[in-house]
């Protein structure tokens, strides 16, 4: 069967390519994936797991999603040139004969493979077997001509290589800025419109995901005030993958947010440091490292910190009980009150510890032992499920210390 395709011609880098639609039916009889393209047999089988492992979200996407939406797959055709009959614009008198425009046309001898959107091609394949009114859903398509030789074969490994190798995945700040069903990325977005000075977007780094040593500007990063969010709010929702990945209703948006923000309010009354930035007194960097001096500088306003702070106020609050709810019910916030009387003790300076030795090593932060300073701070508190002994084990061997002891509060601190 002849396979005729409406097509727009372009050029570039030597190349002649056309732009088309397809049918998910179509696309999911039609087209191969690249690893078929004469590849070993150990890299077909790592390709296949990371295709399956990637793709099955994209399957529910397309599935639940009303307003799903793929970008174009670009797919090379071997088997020889495809013939393109160009369409003349005699009855358009806007559009000359410069405008490439016609009709690609295939024989029953070419086969189609995908060079790019790999993960999209699995999901579609998967997704009409579950609901056949996908089937007449379109996509846009990106053909190019393979031809099978040795040089036909390098060229278009050439190219599939630099397709991958230089896409840019779009960063953690703007998936959380542009992410229109995640109700924390909404909520989080929220916050920065509330009117708290502190969440004000001029106090936070949007784009990465720490900050660097001259923003003294910045209180926090967006990723890691996201990291935050998530924390706390699983905590009483329990989210897995509800409302992570599908909008909810606007009122339970509300309620989310609602209860997001209770807890913010709640947080700028306990730590007086907030206040001081808002009025202007001190620079966030100033509180990060005061007089220069890390150990001095104030646990949420490193990015880590936050993150950590996060982790042990959803501990304290299961401590407290805990309150799983439906995802987007009304929260009482007298939970957080709760919550954060149980953390009051802990000390918020990174010269004391749980974090000297740990997060903060030689004047420096230290990610690699955020999990086991989260966990020295919840013994300290006494919340949670902590291992002492294994607990005990890797803080001596961080500190090289085999007769360090785990630290106990020893004078009501938090606060600052």
């Amino acid at each position: 069967m002849t396979d005729l395709i409406p097509v727009i011609r372009g050029k570039m880098g030597g190349r002649e390519y056309y732009i088309g639609t397809m049918t998910f039916q179509d696309v999911a009889a039609k087209v191969q994936f690249f690893e078929e393209l004469e590849v070993s047999a150990d890299l077909d089988r790592l390709l296949q797991r990371e295709i399956q492992r990637r793709s099955e979200d994209m399957k529910t996407y397309l599935i639940q999603q009303e307003e799903r939406f793929y970008g174009a797959l670009i797919v090379a055709a071997w088997g020889g040139n495809p013939n393109y009959i160009k369409v003349r614009m005699e009855d358009h008198p806007l559009l000359n004969d410069d405008f490439e425009y016609g009709i690609l046309k295939f024989d029953n001898k070419v086969s189609y493979f995908a060079l790019d959107g790999q993960h999209r091609l699995k999901s579609i394949k998967d997704a009409i077997e579950e609901q056949s009114s996908l089937r007449s859903e379109e996509i846009s398509v990106v053909f190019v001509t393979h031809e099978r030789t040795e040089a036909g074969n390098i060229r278009t490994r050439r190219l599939f290589h630099t397709l991958n190798r230089y896409a840019k995945p779009t960063t953690t700040g703007e998936n959380i800025a542009l992410d229109e069903d995640n109700v924390v990325s909404i909520s989080t977005r929220m916050l920065l419109k509330s009117g708290m000075r502190i969440l004000n977007p001029q106090y936070i780094e949007l784009r990465r995901k720490n900050l660097l040593k001259g923003q003294v500007d910045k209180f926090t990063s967006l990723a890691a005030l996201y990291d935050f969010n998530l924390a706390v709010l699983d905590v009483i929702y329990k989210f897995k993958t509800v409302y992570l990945r599908f909008r909810p209703d606007s009122s339970d948006v509300e309620n989310v947010y609602s209860a997001l923000s209770s807890l913010w309010i709640e947080m700028r009354t306990r730590f007086s440091v907030f206040d001081d930035v808002e009025k202007e007194q001190y620079e966030p960097g100033s509180i990060r490292e005061p007089d220069g001096k890390p150990e001095r500088g104030h646990l949420l306003f490193r990015p880590l910190g936050l993150r950590i702070f996060g982790t042990i106020v959803a501990a304290a609050v299961e401590e407290k009980g805990g309150v799983p709810i439906e995802p987007g019910a009304e929260l009482d916030p007298s939970i957080w009150s709760s919550a954060l009387d149980l953390i009051e003790p802990l000390p918020m300076e990174l010269g004391e510890v749980p974090w000297r030795g740990t997060i903060l090593r030689g004047g420096r932060m230290y990610t690699g032992a955020r999990g086991l300073a989260t966990q020295l701070a919840c013994h300290m508190l006494e919340v949670g499920r902590i291992n002492e002994d294994r607990l005990r084990k890797d803080y001596r061997e961080l500190l090289n210390d085999e007769k360090a002891e785990l630290p106990k509060l020893t004078k009501k601190s938090g606060g600052g």
